[in-house]
């Protein structure tokens, strides 16, 4: 009859220890696969995307040059020199640093008053956006020194087109960081906290939404006295984060039941870590789309309302506005077109950003679009 061993528990023990410690290192290799990559690998698939399709390379550069429009607006439209020297000093950008010791002053009257010594370096239109000269009224494109023509109270189209880039863009991405910021702060607690959080956010998401936000900028614009900038910017960021809300919940509900976040709190992270770490970064691919289409948002949205003449008073030019005009002044085509191209390139070229950030950031389109737009 054989002797019955009895186990050792040194050695159950021994190999309770390793597979506990097989199990750990099995989930943070699960982690760093699912963690890492998309700080990698997707940033680079997707900008190798973005590289190959011409349609998004053509609006980035249609942007790109819309961005040096705005920036360098004081440069190409401006009642004072680029940089001159006025009574023994010496003044780079006046327009936009505003010396005391030119208040008052343009470029024709510096002209004429300048003492021997003085020097300026004009602008390559002398006229800013607010310089009206009734006398000038509605000249038609590439008269002297008004290329686009003026409009009904002697403003040089120009100018007012090329500051009107800065206003669109500045409130746009303002508007836009804003609203994403919202939306995904939101929908980001509202997928990962879920109950009471979830439908407190669900309901504003709704209430919000049945309101059209042109509408809702017309009445606030209308019940604050002194509507600024800074009112439309509030009002339309404050409004316009709801559908990124929806689509980063839906992302974050998503993330939540991979695997990679299950092992992540297995291995004891925390809930804000696991939020902040592991969850948000693999559902912040909506939020990159919805800062293309946000920007063009707002910046439809702001051109409308100064179109019906709603817009601050603080704004010195708006694409809108420029287009307002011609409602009075039907011949004055030039009021029309110039402006209206301007928001209509700017438009097309955020659409086309847009469009190809979403293909190469969503895996299941970038097959496709790969193929279609390499080619095209």
């Amino acid at each position: 009859m054989s002797e019955r061993r009895i186990p050792d528990p040194s050695i159950a023990i021994d190999l309770s220890r390793r597979k506990k410690t097989s199990e750990a290192v099995l989930a943070s290799l699960v982690v760093a696969r699912h963690v890492a990559a998309p700080y990698v690998t997707m940033t680079r698939i997707a900008l190798r995307q973005l590289g190959r399709d011409r349609l998004a390379r053509a609006g980035a550069l249609v942007l790109a040059c819309m961005a040096l429009v705005a920036a360098f607006a004081d440069v190409l439209a401006s009642d004072l020199p680029i940089v001159c020297r006025w009574h023994g000093e010496v003044y780079v950008l006046p327009d936009v640093t505003h010396p005391v010791a030119l208040a008052g002053l343009d470029g024709a009257r510096m002209q004429r008053e300048r003492a021997p010594g003085d020097w300026m370096l004009p602008a390559l239109v002398a006229y800013g956006p607010a310089h009206a000269d009734a006398t000038q009224a509605l000249l038609a494109p590439l008269a002297s020194a008004h290329p686009l023509g003026t409009d009904a109270l002697g403003r040089d189209v120009f100018a007012r087109v090329v500051h009107g880039a800065r206003t669109a863009l500045g409130l746009g991405l303002a508007a836009s960081l804003v609203l994403v910021a919202i939306g995904v702060a939101l929908g980001g607690l509202a997928g990962f906290a879920g109950g009471v959080v979830d439908s407190i956010v669900a309901r504003a998401v709704e209430s919000l939404t049945a309101i059209p936000t042109l509408v809702l900028v017309l009445v606030v614009g209308a019940l604050v006295p002194h509507p600024t900038t800074a009112t439309l910017l509030w009002t339309i960021a404050l409004t316009r984060w709801t559908e990124l809300a929806r689509l980063v919940r839906a992302e974050v509900v998503r993330a939540l039941g991979e695997d990679y976040v299950a092992a992540a709190r297995a291995l004891g992270a925390s809930p804000t870590r696991v939020l902040a770490r592991h969850v948000l970064p693999n559902a912040i691919a909506p939020a990159i789309v919805a800062a293309a289409f946000g920007v063009a948002s707002v910046v439809l949205i702001e051109a409308a309302v100064d179109f019906l003449g709603a817009g601050s008073s603080e704004t010195l030019a708006s694409w809108g506005e420029s287009m307002g005009e011609a409602r009075t002044q039907p011949g004055a085509w030039w009021l029309v077109v110039f402006p209206g191209m301007a928001l209509l390139a700017t438009l097309v070229a955020l659409h086309l950003v847009g469009e190809a950030a979403r293909d190469a950031l969503d895996p299941r389109l970038r097959g496709q679009s790969g193929e279609t737009g390499a080619g095209g």
